[in-house]
């Protein structure tokens, strides 16, 4: 059973995000209220459109092969939390992507669909 997002706000605990995310607490913080918070804010300020296949943003490696509209689920940090731990909540470091445009910004689309190799053993009686 989900628990709606006010209930989840009055038992919101406050953290010093920079210096947990210092430490290495990144799990924490994305699984934080404080982080739902600025993820929805961000979804809203891009009125939930991917900005990434919209072709109104880019990261300087990686381009759209086409302009799309698609709808965006995913908020990305522009500029990544470990290198800037006291940006995390920052609305203006944040991006609104589709969950495709973000595996593609964080090249993980190219792992994502390898076939793996049977293992083929010597048969013996």
């Amino acid at each position: 059973m989900k628990r709606s997002k006010k209930a989840r706000r009055k038992r919101r605990k406050y953290y010093n995000w920079p210096e947990e995310i210092a430490k290495g607490n990144t799990d924490k913080f994305y699984h934080s209220t404080d982080f739902d918070i600025w993820r929805e804010k961000v979804l809203e300020k891009y009125n939930y459109e991917c900005q990434f296949f919209a072709g109104k943003w880019d990261d300087g490696i990686h381009k759209p092969e086409k302009i799309k509209p698609i709808l965006a689920n995913t908020a990305h940090h522009i500029i990544p939390i470990k290198e800037r731990p006291d940006l995390c909540l920052d609305i203006d470091n944040g991006v609104a992507l589709s969950f495709e445009a973000h595996e593609i910004i964080e090249d993980r689309k190219r792992f994502r669909f390898k076939k793996k190799k049977k293992v083929i053993t010597k048969e013996q009686w």
